[in-house]
């Protein structure tokens, strides 16, 4: 039996760890970051905040859910302090804007290209209609590529805006378009009804979708608070790579979704894809950065270190 005083110390312990607790959640610091949809890319957020790593490092993470067009708009608003779009924060910055990219979650497009029933290869796009998510965005930037690397130019085909993975989808079921790149769950739920498997596009561009975009202000203004934030980050990552029970669990609460086996195959779907320290390397930086250039219409040098800078990221 334990004696008393030991019993009252530990109960003034628990106590005063509780009041600990309590002052540390009182004293987080409050950020807000941007997503454009509930995806699979989005997971070291999810997983971040279900394990208690943001608590940990002192921040109280508001997650908020817009527009990919808007992602980067609301970050120089000042709504928002971080943006998960890094397409559109390269953008961004080629156009003038000091936006930067200081953290990658995957380092090529969890995508798929999927065809209606009446596509059979790449080739058969020609003088088709493709929907891509936005202009100049990631989708379109993807399948100017995989155009190119497969012998054909983008000018054999007419890409229009259709929207979100939902409005793809759906526009790929009816044959309003011929093909559409989905992100899962959407690629796996269009197999399950018939579409076609065209090309996996992190085979032809190894690019960084999602991870986080900031202001370059933000990095002068708050820099141990991106340091916290990225340490948070990394150890969701290195959680979600060695739990894939816990982390499958995380992910469908996440995208919402209950079916075992599709939230499986999309863990691995993104497993395959993830960066191991949040970083790409030069080469894939400047790939990044010319091909939104090549987007955008825009003819000037932007070096790789205007647009990325991982010197935030914790050493390993």
């Amino acid at each position: 039996m334990q004696s008393k005083p030991k019993r009252t110390l530990a109960i003034v312990s628990v106590s005063v760890l509780s009041v600990l607790f309590v002052l540390c959640l009182a004293h987080a610091e409050n950020i807000k970051i941007g997503i454009p949809s509930l995806t699979v890319t989005m997971l070291p957020l999810a997983v971040a905040k279900e394990q208690g790593f943001f608590q940990k490092e002192g921040l109280s993470v508001e997650i908020v859910l817009m527009p990919a067009a808007l992602n980067i708009k609301v970050l120089l608003a000042g709504d928002i302090q971080y943006a998960t779009t890094i397409t559109s924060g390269v953008v961004a910055n080629i156009r003038g804007i000091n936006t930067r990219v200081v953290m990658c979650f995957v380092d090529r497009a969890l995508l798929d290209l999927v065809g209606n029933s009446e596509i059979g290869s790449i080739a058969d796009l020609k003088g088709k209609l493709i929907g891509i998510s936005s202009r100049g965005g990631l989708h379109d930037v993807v399948m100017r590529r995989i155009f190119a690397q497969s012998g054909m130019d983008a000018s054999q085909a007419t890409f229009i805006t259709v929207g979100g993975p939902g409005a793809m989808l759906a526009s790929l079921q009816a044959k309003r378009i011929a093909a559409g790149l989905l992100n899962p769950p959407h690629n796996f739920l269009a197999y399950r009804e018939g579409l076609k498997n065209l090309a996996f596009a992190g085979n032809f561009v190894r690019s960084p979708s999602t991870g986080i975009v900031t202001m370059r202000e933000t990095l002068e203004r708050s820099p141990d608070q991106v340091r916290r934030l990225l340490r948070a980050l990394t150890r969701a990552q290195a959680f979600a790579k060695d739990n894939k029970p816990a982390t499958v669990a995380i992910l469908k609460r996440f995208v919402r979704i209950s079916d075992d086996e599709l939230a499986g195959k999309i863990y691995d779907y993104h497993k395959s894809a993830v960066t191991p320290d949040g970083k790409i390397d030069a080469v894939i930086a400047a790939d990044t950065i010319r091909d939104s250039l090549q987007a955008e219409g825009i003819t000037k040098e932007v070096p790789v270190n205007q647009v990325f800078d991982f010197s935030f990221l914790p050493s390993r």
